[in-house]
């Protein structure tokens, strides 16, 4: 067994343990594997947040490591299921919230079309004003002026993790209305 396989084992154990110590030492150890994974599929911003993303599902189940099987293999199989996600949040957002919310009003469309969009519309934003305040805020920042996470996070004077959590929050929320 080489140096670094000894080590790794050593701050597992005391990972367990709830060590923040060695905590640290895996994140040094396997942060820029873990990013630069993560940027093969997305945009450096995105990777940096699923990073972070799997860090945290890494200390949030940290009794649950399992120190006979393989370490990183877990880790990158968090980063392949955040990456995932990701891109799949990006498809729904791309083909559902955006195309209701952004509609050209110039475009001619039958009647039918027209009234069917219009209730989808009033139907979502009738789901948006449901959501509380500050999500409500945030998703609207995000989806109507195209805010950065960053930039939204830096306005409102709050992390970007929980810009990215309250954005997840909503489109699970939405999902669940238009998707049934």
């Amino acid at each position: 067994m080489n140096t670094e396989h000894v080590k790794l084992d050593k701050l597992l154990v005391r990972l367990k343990a709830s060590d923040a110590e060695a905590f640290s030492g895996v994140f040094e150890m396997f942060h820029r594997r873990v990013y630069c994974f993560c940027c093969k599929s997305l945009p450096k911003e995105e990777a940096e947040e699923i990073v972070q993303n799997v860090f945290m599902a890494v200390w949030e189940n940290r009794h649950k490591i399992d120190l006979h099987h393989s370490f990183p293999a877990y880790l990158f199989s968090i980063a392949r299921h955040q990456v995932y996600n990701a891109i799949r949040d990006k498809v729904i957002h791309k083909t559902f919230v955006e195309k209701y919310l952004q509609i050209d009003e110039d475009v001619e469309a039958p009647k039918e079309y027209d009234d069917s969009m219009e209730k989808l519309k009033a139907k979502l934003k009738q789901a948006i004003a449901l959501f509380p305040k500050r999500q409500r805020e945030i998703f609207t920042m995000s989806r109507t002026f195209k805010m950065t996470y960053k930039e939204i996070a830096e306005k409102l004077g709050i992390s970007e993790n929980t810009v990215d959590t309250t954005i997840r929050r909503s489109l699970n929320a939405l999902r669940k209305i238009f998707v049934q």
